[in-house]
């Protein structure tokens, strides 16, 4: 053979190792790489997370660090990274109130003694709600009131809750509204009896018996009354004045009490004293 015809034999016989060598590399890479994505879900090879593709630097909730000291200490979840919602406002909730505890009055003249004998089982082992209990508590305040026009007075409902075993009970007057009820809260939380509210400028009786302020009304801290739970005996009569009463054990803010707890003025007379506050009959300690 001729040493030309040898040198290009022996030229071409590289060119194709190394055309096959380059074939053989190729293919070798390809079958060798991992499945991502789409085909790593399909062949069921799991897909390389961050930290296989590229370490961070700094561990991250999908691809935690091998150190010790990061596996002794979790990282946080992504639901703990959120932002933390406002604190909703403290609030004291007391509610003496007990299923059974109500009466209805019987007459449009009884809601004195109706209020009374609501109270009574509020505050008693068990309750008694018939009719010549009733009865018995309108004679009763009655005679304790000393009221210059006849009927029953605030006096004589504080001084019937006594006489029958209920604790020590006083009339208070306040200039506002709002006073008047604070004040009521706060002989509830601190003696965890109910009290009376002298509503419809006087002419009726009702049982506040519980409430939601925004801090603890024996507390230093300043409160508000968001809530309070009262019963009212008229019902479920309808008043021509006063519309429809409100059931037992009825939830009203004190912008819902306003339309019913207003200054004393009554049409029989004079009250010294009581005309033009708001009058309620509240338990005291001793």
């Amino acid at each position: 053979m001729d040493t030309s015809d040898r040198s290009t034999s022996i030229l071409a016989v590289v060119v194709v190792a190394l055309l096959t060598a380059a074939t053989i590399g190729l293919s070798a890479f390809v079958i060798s790489s991992t499945p991502t994505g789409a085909v790593a879900a399909a062949t069921g090879s799991p897909a390389p997370t961050l930290a296989a593709v590229e370490p961070s630097p700094t561990p991250s909730i999908d691809a935690p660090s091998a150190s010790p000291s990061d596996s002794a200490s979790p990282l946080p979840s992504a639901s703990a990274s959120a932002e933390p919602k406002a604190t909703p406002k403290p609030v004291l909730a007391m509610n003496l109130y007990r299923k059974g505890d109500f009466v209805s009055e019987l007459t449009p003249k009884q809601c004195v003694s109706a209020a009374m004998q609501i109270m009574l089982n509020i505050t008693g082992r068990t309750n008694d709600r018939s009719s010549a209990t009733q009865t018995a508590l309108a004679k009763l305040a009655k005679s304790l009131s000393n009221a210059p026009y006849g009927g029953t007075e605030p006096l004589g409902w504080a001084r019937g809750l006594q006489k029958r075993g209920a604790g020590k009970y006083e009339v208070v007057v306040e200039p506002t509204m709002i006073a008047a009820v604070k004040r009521g809260i706060e002989a509830m939380r601190a003696t965890g009896r109910p009290l009376g509210l002298l509503v419809w400028r006087g002419a009726h009786s009702w049982v506040l018996h519980g409430f939601e302020t925004t801090a603890d009304t024996a507390g230093p801290d300043a409160w508000k009354v968001s809530y309070i739970y009262v019963s009212d005996p008229w019902y479920p009569r309808l008043s021509r004045i006063w519309g429809r009463s409100r059931g037992p054990n009825a939830r009203i803010t004190p912008k819902q009490l306003t339309v019913d707890y207003l200054k004393w003025k009554r049409p029989t007379g004079r009250y010294p004293g009581m005309d033009g506050k708001y009058v309620l009959v509240i338990p005291v300690k001793g």
